[in-house]
């Protein structure tokens, strides 16, 4: 938890993970050692020891949240609306209006279908009363055969004109249906139990499912009558540059924020906010449900899908969304801060002070994980050692130095 107080280590704190991405790329510029003439002043350098402790590796990105069920409803025949469902208020459906699954939203003008399905019920009940009489008399033919007053070919006459009238009743069911169905395909119903989160139509509007485009979630949102949202889960497809999606696993846990909340807190801190004391209240739990297998070739980048579990506050859809997974965490790393770092190629330096002459050694270093706790060492330092974290760029082994504590004041 980060004190209400320090504003500055929230920014370090969510965006330190962005930095230790880079995988030290410091310039050389700055980075060659020094020569230093004898009897020449003790150089003042501020140090850190070589801690242990876990350390927890992070991948950065940013990328859109949308609702993890979202329906795009367009009718399917062409027409004029006719009904649009009224909210609580008495008014026209709105964004924000909950609705239930199944519910009608809006229909068109019915009013030639509800003729055709009227004629096909029609039809439909003089076949049944055919097919009744039909079967009457089957069965009277039935007993004058048993009884031997009616021979067979008569008998097969009334059984075929049976079998007729059920076959023209299957027909005419089948009519009915069809034309019952095409009342169906003037009517959006919910599909499920949600939000609406857009309403493109009106009553009176003329609309034809050519009028949808979906080529583009933007397109999609803007020509399709009614958009339904579930609210109660998320998911954030990121792109992540080939090296950093690599490392990313599915089922590894993510940490959520919206961009106007991480903007708000940098500029303004969390004093702004009522009942906030530090980040991990604003920070939302996610997991990754899946990584591409594959790289984009037009980005060159690894597409992930980020999942919440629950229904949290903070997140809306089409929102932007800063993202951090976690890849990896060790625990009793021997660790040094970012700062104690210098590299050169692929070689990476620090400066270790000796507590009983003050004099620097340059050590090549093996790293593990890096993390906004430090860097993890594998090999080239101990636990309880102390590095140089400001003014190693001056240094050369052998150099004389009065270490001061980051924490203490400069004398």
């Amino acid at each position: 938890m980060l004190a209400p107080a320090a504003p500055a280590r929230v920014a370090a704190h969510l965006l330190i993970a962005l930095v230790c991405s880079l995988c030290f790329g410091w310039a050389a510029a700055g980075q060659r050692e020094a020569t230093e003439p004898a009897g020449r002043a003790a150089l003042v350098v501020e140090v850190a020891p070589v801690s242990q402790g876990s350390v927890t590796e992070i991948v950065f990105a940013d990328g859109n949240a949308r609702a993890a069920r979202r329906e795009f409803l367009n009718f399917e025949n062409e027409g004029r609306v006719a009904f649009l469902k009224s909210n609580d208020d008495g008014g026209p459906l709105r964004e924000g209006d909950t609705v239930a699954g199944g519910e009608l939203l809006a229909e068109l003008d019915r009013r030639i279908d509800d003729a055709a399905a009227r004629e096909a019920r029609a039809a439909l009940d003089t076949v049944r009363a055919a097919l009744t009489n039909a079967r009457a008399e089957l069965e009277r033919a039935k007993r004058l055969r048993d009884r031997q007053m009616l021979d067979q070919s008569r008998y097969d006459a009334v059984d075929t004109a049976y079998r007729q009238a059920l076959a023209e009743l299957r027909r005419a069911e089948a009519r009915s249906d069809q034309a019952t169905a095409g009342l169906t395909r003037l009517q959006l119903r919910a599909p499920f139990d949600g939000v609406v989160a857009f309403v493109n139509v009106r009553e009176g509007d003329y609309v034809s499912p050519a009028m949808f485009d979906r080529s583009s979630d933007r397109s999609a949102v803007r020509t399709s009558p009614v958009v339904i949202i579930d609210p109660s889960s998320f998911e954030i497809l990121v792109e992540l540059p080939v090296v950093n999606g690599r490392r990313v696993r599915r089922g590894q846990t993510a940490y959520l924020l919206d961009a106007g909340t991480l903007a708000h807190v940098q500029e303004f801190g969390f004093d702004s906010l009522d009942e906030v004391e530090s980040v991990d209240d604003l920070l939302v739990a996610g997991r990754v449900a899946s990584v591409s297998p594959a790289v984009d070739p037009g980005s060159r980048s690894i597409r992930a899908r980020v999942v919440t579990d629950e229904q949290v506050e903070g997140l809306s859809d089409g929102g932007y969304v800063t993202v951090w997974i976690e890849t990896e965490r060790r625990q009793d790393a021997v660790t040094v801060p970012i700062e104690a770092l210098l590299s050169r190629g692929e070689t990476t330096h620090a400066f270790v002070v000796d507590p009983e002459t003050n004099l620097v050694e340059r050590r090549t270093l093996s790293l593990g994980l890096s993390g906004e706790e430090g860097v993890e060492v594998t090999s080239g330092i101990a636990v309880g050692e102390v590095v140089v974290t400001k003014g190693r760029h001056r240094l050369a082994t052998g150099m004389r130095v009065r270490p001061v504590s980051s924490t203490d004041e400069n004398p």
